[in-house]
């Protein structure tokens, strides 16, 4: 290709590198060059990139290796720079042979891309906290309600242990009633014998007391065994209505869990997606 042509497509491109920015939501940076120095630099506010129009740039620039390697190069340029953080994009020249005429270097900003990936890592961790929080949660939620349930079935021992006692005193009131009747028995048999039984009677008189006494007796503990069943009753329901809320609380916690590992997930890709911007 003759001079005149390539003065042509330098001058081309040229003519729409103003254009260029337009295609960009972030501030861009254009800068062209030939095979041997810039021949147009157009930085924008953001990223003032330096471009010596007058002196040919140096072997190991990045134009320098686009222009004699025919590659692309891109890289990041970390703010220390230009005071921002930015991506560079070298491109070469190709004229209608195939022939490297010059390099295209447009620099763009990552600012908000190296701030949107500075969020996402925050949101990662943030989201990963919760799903951790939210799984001990439900663990220490379903464990509460184990723990309450083998509460209930004690309770139900009790309450069965409750009945035999009740059983052993209704032993105890036939022994007192057979006791009781055996007494009258016995001071009838003393009245009959008269003078001789007296002390017989008195013998009798006691072992009727005592079997009101014993009879008075079981009736107490058997009504504070009620009270007991009673009590006993109502803490197992409240158990049982504790442990189903607990249950109810793991369940819904392992759903939260389960939509925040599917947000985690999305979240990965999204921040995979950022990462390779």
């Amino acid at each position: 290709m003759d001079t005149q042509n390539h003065a042509k497509i330098i001058q081309q491109l040229i003519a729409i590198a103003p254009y260029i920015p337009m295609f960009y939501d972030e501030p861009v940076s254009v800068a062209i060059s030939d095979r041997v120095r810039f021949v147009y630099n157009q930085p924008c506010p953001e990223i003032p990139v330096k471009a010596d129009l007058e002196n040919p740039f140096p072997a190991d620039s990045t134009c320098s290796m686009v222009v004699n390697n025919g590659e692309r190069i891109v890289r990041e340029v970390p703010p220390t720079v230009y005071g921002i953080p930015f991506k560079s994009y070298a491109i070469p020249l190709r004229g209608e042979d195939g022939t490297i005429e010059g390099c295209l270097l447009i620099a763009k900003s990552i600012e908000k891309i190296k701030k949107a990936k500075s969020s996402m890592t925050e949101l990662v961790d943030e989201v990963q906290q919760v799903s951790d929080t939210t799984i001990t949660v439900s663990t220490e939620a379903q464990e509460s309600s184990q723990f309450i349930y083998e509460i209930t079935e004690l309770i139900g021992g009790l309450a069965e242990e409750t009945e035999k006692m009740n059983s052993i005193l209704g032993f105890i009131n036939k022994i007192s009633n057979s006791t009781k009747i055996l007494g009258l028995n016995a001071v009838i048999e003393a009245a009959r014998a008269g003078e001789a039984g007296k002390g017989f009677s008195v013998v009798a008189k006691e072992i009727e007391k005592m079997s009101n006494n014993t009879t008075d007796a079981a009736k107490e503990i058997s009504r504070m065994l009620e009270g007991v069943k009673e009590q006993l009753d109502r803490i197992s329901e409240k158990a049982q209505q504790a442990a189903g809320s607990f249950g109810s609380q793991a369940s819904s916690m392992e759903n939260i869990a389960a939509t925040v590992e599917n947000l985690h997930a999305n979240i990965n890709v999204l921040e995979d997606y950022i990462q390779k911007l």
